[in-house]
């Protein structure tokens, strides 16, 4: 009887939600691409959580209005962001309505970046995209020590090296967790 009342109960307890996180990424040779789906690899860590992969030129409204929480990442053009990712900020804010209705707030948000050299304007680049999430109200999630994942994709060094995508897998599970909080 007791085994028949906890299967009773436990079939009646509502079923705990996914913590659903968008990677939404601007990438022309790839590397920003690399350090999106290893973001993501640190998603999937995190148990009860779905991961969607875009370039944000795809991101719709909806893949917004779904997502606990989101991480952006840009390729570093002139010490700022791609304007590709500058373009779906305004996007966000302008036509998906998002500035007026507050929808992003309080969702987690990271950020992650790549250029050619180590001193090629990632900071400022990861600088300029929080302050964009800071601005719709998402509750901004780093690494510990930094403002994001980065790796630097030049010389000496070309691509994204293991350490560069374990600190992006590290902030995407990071990121997952405290999205996970929020949700409560």
């Amino acid at each position: 009887m007791k085994r028949l009342a906890l299967i009773f109960v436990v079939l009646c307890l509502p079923a705990a939600a996914d913590v659903r996180i968008l990677v939404a990424y601007h990438s022309k040779s790839g590397n920003t691409e690399e350090m999106a789906k290893a973001l993501a690899e640190g998603v999937r860590k995190v148990d009860g959580t779905k991961v969607s992969v875009k370039r944000i030129k795809d991101v719709t409204k909806a893949d917004l209005e779904k997502a606990d929480g989101l991480a952006v990442g840009s390729p570093v053009y002139m010490g700022d962001v791609a304007p590709e990712v500058r373009s779906a900020f305004i996007k966000w804010s302008t036509d998906f309505g998002f500035w007026d209705s507050r929808g992003l707030q309080d969702k987690a948000g990271a950020v992650f970046a790549t250029g050619a050299f180590p001193s090629n304007g990632k900071e400022f680049t990861m600088l300029s995209m929080a302050q964009s999430l800071a601005q719709f109200g998402v509750v901004l999630v780093t690494p510990y020590g930094t403002m994001g994942a980065s790796a630097t994709t030049y010389k000496p060094d070309p691509g994204v090296d293991e350490v560069e995508a374990g600190i992006a897998r590290d902030l995407g599970k990071r990121l997952a967790e405290i999205a996970g909080r929020l949700k409560k």
